[in-house]
């Protein structure tokens, strides 16, 4: 039941760390002056949240190069702007059946006419070739990366772009659901004290336990911080136990998720595996 309860308050985790809201009152508690300037600017061009994260899915009646327009067009907005603004992109679905997703975050430092890319699966071990279509591609191709946002701005300003190397890819098995929390992890962390200017290679441990004990450690320290992490972690694990028809829902449900996720250790989420 353990080995359950866990799997289910992970979920519960992934999806909490995929919102928007969420992502902005997380980035706001540890940056309380991000945007500071800016925050008009965004909301004038259409966004309720100034931290603005594009997720994966397509609306009705839309296509793919719609999605890709819609970022650029924010970006044409961004770079009119002073100081850093961060975002994040997802994947952008092939098709209504695709729901994989794969996160990734920008820093764009209009001072400095610097964009910082962040992909989870980066692996600099990896060389373009036929089938490798950039160097440092890992598990999942960073798509919104190459195909929207870097082409914005090789194309629309003199802008350089680069991406983040990780001394070793965040995820690098193929049901790895983490790049939600990666991605945001890698992004507080080069936020603090500017060290995306410094940092030639961000630290991510070899090996996978190693990587859950850095992502647990990230989930338990949001939990004892961040106020609006911990409420919307308990309403997203009662709704998506109580959609669930076939889980031992009543046993669930006596769980307190953020209590759960503090007892935790590494090995419990290996053992989810």
């Amino acid at each position: 039941m353990d080995s359950v309860t866990t799997s289910w308050v992970l979920h519960a985790i992934k999806n909490t760390l995929g919102y928007e809201p969420v992502r902005q009152d997380i980035l706001l508690h540890y940056f309380p002056t991000l945007h500071r300037g800016n925050i008009t600017k965004i909301r004038k061009a259409g966004y309720k949240n100034h931290v603005v994260t594009f997720d994966a899915f397509i609306e009705p009646g839309k296509t793919r190069e719609n999605k890709s327009e819609k970022i650029q067009h924010y970006l044409a907005e961004v770079v009119k702007m002073s100081g850093v603004v961060v975002f994040t992109a997802a994947n952008i679905q092939q098709n209504v059946d695709d729901f994989e997703t794969h996160y990734q975050t920008f820093i764009v430092d209009n001072d400095n006419k610097k964009v910082y890319a962040i992909d989870p699966a980066n692996d600099i071990r990896v060389r373009k070739s036929k089938k490798i279509l950039v160097s440092g591609q890992g598990i999942y191709y960073a798509e919104v990366a190459h195909h929207t946002v870097k082409p914005f701005f090789e194309e629309h300003t003199d802008y350089q772009f680069h991406m983040v190397p990780l001394s070793h890819p965040a995820q690098i098995i193929a049901d790895d659901v983490f790049c939600q929390s990666w991605s945001l992890y890698i992004l507080i962390t080069l936020l603090a004290n500017r060290a995306y200017l410094t940092t030639a290679q961000f630290y991510v441990p070899e090996s996978q336990l190693d990587k859950y004990e850095t992502i647990l450690g990230f989930y338990k320290r949001l939990a004892a911080e961040v106020p609006a992490f911990s409420e919307q972690l308990k309403k997203e694990y009662i709704d998506e136990v109580n959609g669930c028809n076939d889980c031992p829902k009543k046993e669930l449900l006596k769980v307190n998720p953020e209590k759960w996720l503090l007892r935790m250790t590494k090995g419990d989420m290996e053992d989810t595996d």
